[in-house]
């Protein structure tokens, strides 16, 4: 069983602050269409310019609430539904101090939602059910 936790602010529209072209849409984009960034805490990228969401900035913004909702339908009509956990965070019911890798990246002002995937931060500033889907495809066939 794969866990993929969200940690985030529910109602939050997505705003991308730190220069990314949008993150309106969960869907098809692999990363920011701007920077060509985000950070994978667990992989190869660092940079705090932009984030790893979509690139459609055209769109009203979704709330971070709406973009679970659709990560979440999109899993359980996947293949992988009865091997993956999901779970959602609210950043302001939470005490941020139990959650080192989540307490060190606000400070750092990386921008919620963080995507924690088996344990491991993967994504920031939006939610993208492909990304997702892919890791832990990955990690399920590994």
């Amino acid at each position: 069983m794969i866990k993929v936790d969200i940690f985030g602010f529910w109602n939050e529209r997505l705003e991308n602050k730190k220069g990314c072209g949008g993150c309106a849409s969960s869907g098809g984009c692999g990363g920011c269409s701007k920077k060509n960034g985000g950070i994978q805490i667990a992989g190869r990228l660092s940079n705090t310019e932009s984030c790893s969401g979509c690139g459609s900035g055209n769109e009203p913004s979704k709330t971070v609430g709406q973009q679970y909702e659709e990560l979440l339908e999109f899993i359980n009509n996947s293949d992988i539904k009865d091997m993956v956990k999901l779970e959602f965070y609210d950043l302001k019911k939470i005490n941020v101090l139990d959650y080192d890798d989540i307490r060190i990246l606000t400070e750092m002002d990386y921008e919620a939602p963080f995507v924690v995937i088996d344990g491991i931060v993967r994504y920031y500033g939006g939610i993208s059910e492909q990304l997702v889907y892919k890791d832990v495809k990955e990690l399920l066939s590994a």
